[in-house]
């Protein structure tokens, strides 16, 4: 785990150098234990530059510092994350002839790659940006790995192209490169509407993020204009049921006992480290699944860590109490644990710091969970954590799931339960409220709709039009949610079911739970690996029938039968409790104050936002009459963030 950027183009001499440094500076934080850099001119070619901020995991010694050149020195190459199975890449025969530091997982992406080509991003298991430049062929290629686990940001200018881990970093050099730093209208709606943005859209039009599964390859355009010109191409489309005659086939004979020696696999596998490994415990049963498997593969953590809450009423937000189940699994397994307690009050006035912290204005304050955890883990020796995350999106954790699974059910029935639910919900409250509100709304649209509105934050569909049409895009036109739907059209076929869990990975697992895992392990220097991304286990569950995946609407039955006698029963057995802080309590009580002077004081909102609409939002939420918390949270975690750009 690192830090990594570059530039190619137009960007030589002094100020080229200059670049690079200011971009190693903006990653400092990643990568605590080293800096390298590297700039090239060579006569009639691309002026250069690589940078790397390490964080020592695998091989310690210098030998595998970066930018490393490779292969004679034809290849130059800067990475940020693990390949877990190096080894065993490293004994390819078609390597055989290739020197190269075999105790090192960077040492071998070089080798691999002029031996097969962009066909070796099919050997390797872990999770990686890549930085590539070729020197014979004059050429950078840009990686990221299949699930988005490790961030690329890159910025296209009249003088070349731009990359980095973070988009901190490039902001850092936006004036100097000539980076488009004007608001993208779209990615604000887009924020507001669901808590992040699908695909590669950023805050700012001029920085893009290279989406998973993706390359992109940089060359001069030739002539006498100078310049690069740039190609963008997959390599990874996320596995799928084949479709026979009468709809998907499943693979009866993959049972949930024989998904637990891969499992073992996997998570024995994002063991290999030559560093102490800790985890995260919440006490469910994600992460109680993951300690329960490093500690009967022999990799038991040195300390797992969980968080208490102090000062919140959070069962009326739908929390539960993670620490008594983390405590059950911890005695179960007898590994160590230590839980955290926090002032969830205390904790929520640094929300604008959590704005800029995870480069792009999220509107959920789990994360700062994780930055307390990374940061006991980091002041106690731990580098690496193991996480839960991508549990939820790979197994049916949801309640988006739950929904799918009985609007299956329900057939040609659906509209009309929807309108009873709709009936229902005024007769409860809470949490309940909400949640029969939500189904209310989703039950009543049509396929297509009801998978873009089940990632919504709340009922409300139209709170993109809570952007200024001056800035954003209308509805009428490829605007917010274009990426997400386009990836909903490629599982057309699949029940509905997995067509969700297969949109999971083109928006909520990358561009939110795996983008805040990593900033706020990263801020902290602690690296996080998060086995339920791995591709065997996507691949295998992409062959499960959706009902054995969920029985009923019960979530994840399939996953927690596999785990049935290694997991407590009362782990298994309890409710889906959420990961967050009670923001709708805080925003009508002791937060009223600091949130209404982010959404009516900062002059980024009012020139990027249609204040008439934010002010009815703003009422009807604090006298109750709708649920408009995280929306106007949204709003104001973008009205932070171009603050602190000071844009």
């Amino acid at each position: 785990m690192c830090g990594i950027a570059g530039v190619v183009g137009d960007f030589g001499g002094a100020k080229g150098k200059a670049l690079c440094a200011t971009l190693a500076q903006g990653l400092a934080h990643r990568g605590p234990d080293g800096e390298g850099l590297w700039h090239e001119e060579r006569s009639g070619g691309l002026p250069v530059g690589l940078v790397h901020r390490r964080l020592s995991i695998i091989d310690l010694s210098a030998a595998a510092s970066q930018p490393m050149a490779a292969v004679g020195g034809r290849y130059h190459i800067v990475f940020n994350g693990e390949i877990y199975n190096y080894k065993a890449l490293a004994a390819d025969p078609k390597l055989r002839d290739y020197a190269f530091n075999r105790a090192s997982d960077t040492a071998v992406l070089a080798p691999l790659y002029d031996a097969y080509g962009m066909g070796f991003l099919d050997r390797l298991e872990g999770m990686f940006a890549i930085g590539l430049w070729d020197r014979e062929t004059q050429e950078l290629l840009l990686v990221r790995d299949h699930a988005g686990i490790k961030p690329l940001y890159y910025a296209e200018t009249p003088r070349g192209l731009v990359f980095a881990s973070e988009l901190k970093a490039l902001m850092g050099i936006a004036a100097e490169a000539g980076i488009d730093l004007t608001a993208d209208g779209v990615a604000l709606q887009e924020y507001v509407s669901f808590l992040w943005t699908p695909g590669e859209r950023t805050p700012v039009r001029g920085i893009r993020k290279l989406r998973p599964g993706h390359w992109l390859r940089v060359r001069a355009k030739g002539g006498k204009g100078g310049g690069v010109r740039t190609t963008i191409g997959r390599w990874w489309w996320p596995p799928q049921a084949p479709l026979g005659p009468r709809g998907p086939v499943y693979d009866a004979t993959r049972t949930p006992a024989r998904l637990l020696p891969l499992w073992d696999e996997i998570v024995a596998e994002q063991c290999t480290a030559d560093v102490p490994l800790g985890a995260f415990l919440s006490g469910g049963v994600d992460s109680s699944a993951i300690v329960a498997s490093m500690v009967a593969t022999g990799h038991a953590p040195e300390k797992t860590y969980c968080i208490g809450f102090r000062g919140a009423d959070m069962t009326a937000e739908g929390f539960g109490d993670d620490a008594h189940y983390a405590k059950l699994v911890a005695q179960h397994l007898q590994v160590p644990l230590e839980t955290l307690h926090i002032d969830v009050h205390e904790t929520l006035q640094r929300l604008p710091d959590l704005a800029w912290m995870l480069d792009e204005p999220t509107a959920d304050p789990a994360p700062f969970f994780v930055e307390a955890i990374s940061q006991r883990a980091r002041a106690d020796g731990l580098k690496v954590l193991l996480s839960g995350s991508g549990g939820d999106d790979v197994l049916t954790g949801y309640r988006r799931h739950q929904s799918a699974r009985l609007r299956e059910m329900l057939g040609r029935f659906g509209n009309l339960a929807g309108g009873m639910a709709g009936v229902l919900a005024p007769l409860t409250r809470g949490p309940m409220r909400r949640r029969m509100e939500r189904l209310a709304g989703l039950l009543g649209h049509d396929d297509q709709r009801f998978l873009l509105h089940a990632f919504l934050t709340n009922s409300q569909p139209d709170a993109w039009q809570l952007v200024r049409p001056s800035v954003g895009a209308s509805e009428e036109v490829l605007g917010w949610g274009e990426e997400l739907a386009a990836a909903i059209a490629e599982s057309d076929g699949q029940s509905l079911v997995n067509r969700l869990l297969y949109a999971e990975l083109f928006g909520f697992l990358p561009d939110h739970n795996l983008n805040y895992g990593d900033k706020a392990g990263m801020v902290a220097g602690v690296e996080m690996r998060v086995p339920f991304t791995d591709r065997r286990l996507m691949q295998w569950m992409a062959q499960v029938n959706p009902r054995d995946k969920m029985r009923g609407l019960h979530a994840k039955a399939y996953f927690k039968t596999a785990m049935r006698g290694r997991v407590p029963d009362a782990v298994l057995d309890r409710s889906k409790t959420g990961f967050g802080a009670p923001m709708r309590v805080w925003m009508r009580g002791q937060g009223r104050t600091m949130m209404r002077e982010a959404l009516f004081d900062s002059p980024h909102v009012r020139a990027l936002f249609d204040m008439p609409r934010v002010d009815a939002l703003w009422q009807a939420t604090q006298s109750g009459h709708v649920d408009g918390t995280y929306t106007l949270l949204g709003v104001a975690m973008c009205g932070w963030w171009f603050d602190r750009a000071q844009i």
